[in-house]
């Protein structure tokens, strides 16, 4: 679409990047754009028609079939279900491209699983407006930083010792576990053929399960999908502390913020259990260009959405865990803790140094942008 007649020159080759490089679009192929109505009048489902317009005709351009799919679904806090039409639409398509941020892989398993099943590519573009379409972020190259996430986790091999320190008074010890996938014995994975995945732009590196974990994490801000949810704002008045032994959450302190956070916990508590005092796994941001101006995006929670994605970020999560099939929480927790500025080392490699992800370095991650000379690249707009 690049140079076409009513779009800005950005945004054409950000829409170029997700359908031929992200969703790979292949001719006679069934697409469906999934949008919320809600997200085109103050929602948190935050779409514009002009992108799903500008979508639809560089699908059809390429010689597949594009559906649209509207849905207006009420958001249930804990009670959250998935349409039958979605279902429908998915059993229905090749390639499946979401617009959604209250229906996500990373919070609904049964997305995951049926989408695999379906040998379904799920594409999850959050460059949901024609604003964020025109950003250094999204129209950093797709092939780049899906080179970074996947030279990002070399270190990450099972079985040896990582410290994660930070100014703010982080300070924890572990081992790296092995992966949750059972079928891979690596973290360093390239996407399956078939069914993969898709996030657009690419936003983090695979979460690192880990183990004999103790010590203090200090965090300031949350991934908002959770935090709405919560009672908490995606960046906070004042830090939690959390103290952690072997895995194990044995203290939440702080201000406000803290005491939302134990409350919800121990709301939790009562559906599933004590499983969501856990720290199972680590990761981190891995997109050199994860930050947009208030004028592109008015809307704090996407804005933080979009920075948890940034390299400097690194991620720990808690209460993590596989949902059991049959469960009467069926929810995948994906409560983020987000710090900037960390230095995380992995035996004798460092993964982050004071914020700065090493994989940026990596020779093969330079090869590929220079292949993108007048693309943003992998010095970061600002730092975190």
């Amino acid at each position: 679409m690049h140079g076409s007649e009513g779009i800005p020159r950005g945004a054409a080759i950000a829409i170029d990047d997700l359908l031929d490089h992200c969703a790979e679009i292949k001719p006679g192929q069934e697409v469906v754009l999934l949008a919320h109505l809600d997200g085109l009048h103050g929602g948190d489902n935050l779409v514009d028609l002009q992108v799903i317009s500008w979508l639809q005709a560089g699908i059809q351009h390429r010689g597949a079939n594009a559906s649209i799919l509207w849905i207006d679904e009420p958001d249930k806090p804990h009670a959250w279900r998935i349409p039958p039409v979605y279902w429908a639409a998915l059993q229905a398509s090749n390639v499946f491209i979401s617009h959604s941020f209250n229906l996500t892989t990373e919070e609904f398993g049964q997305i995951w699983q049926r989408a695999q099943e379906l040998r379904v590519a799920f594409v999850r573009n959050m460059a949901t407006t024609s604003t964020l379409l025109n950003s250094a972020w999204a129209q950093t190259p797709y092939e780049l930083v899906t080179q970074i996430r996947y030279q990002a986790v070399d270190a990450f091999q099972v079985g040896l010792p990582f410290q994660l320190s930070a100014d703010n008074g982080t300070y924890l010890e572990g081992i790296v576990d092995t992966p949750g996938n059972a079928s891979s014995p690596t973290y360093k994975t390239l996407r399956n053929e078939g069914f993969s995945y898709r996030p657009f732009p690419e936003i983090v590196f695979p979460p690192i399960r880990v183990k004999e974990t103790s010590g203090t994490f200090v965090f300031d801000r949350m991934l908002t999908w959770w935090s709405r949810y919560i009672g908490v704002p995606p960046v906070f008045n004042a830090p939690i502390y959390l103290t952690i032994e072997r895995n194990r959450i044995t203290k939440i302190e702080g201000k406000a913020e803290a005491q939302r956070l134990k409350e919800f916990m121990d709301f939790l508590t009562e559906r599933i259990g004590d499983t969501v005092y856990t720290f199972p796994s680590i990761h981190s941001g891995v997109h050199p260009q994860a930050w947009v101006d208030p004028r592109q995006c008015p809307d704090p929670l996407y804005r933080r959405m979009i920075e948890h994605g940034g390299s400097g970020f690194v991620h720990g999560h808690i209460g993590r865990m596989p949902v059991a099939e049959g469960a009467r929480y069926p929810y995948w927790l994906h409560i983020t803790a987000d710090i900037c500025n960390a230095t995380w080392k992995v035996g004798d490699r460092l993964v982050h140094d004071r914020g700065r992800l090493t994989a940026l370095e990596h020779p093969e991650v330079l090869a590929v942008a220079a292949k993108y000379p007048d693309r943003p690249g992998l010095v970061p707009l600002r730092q975190c």
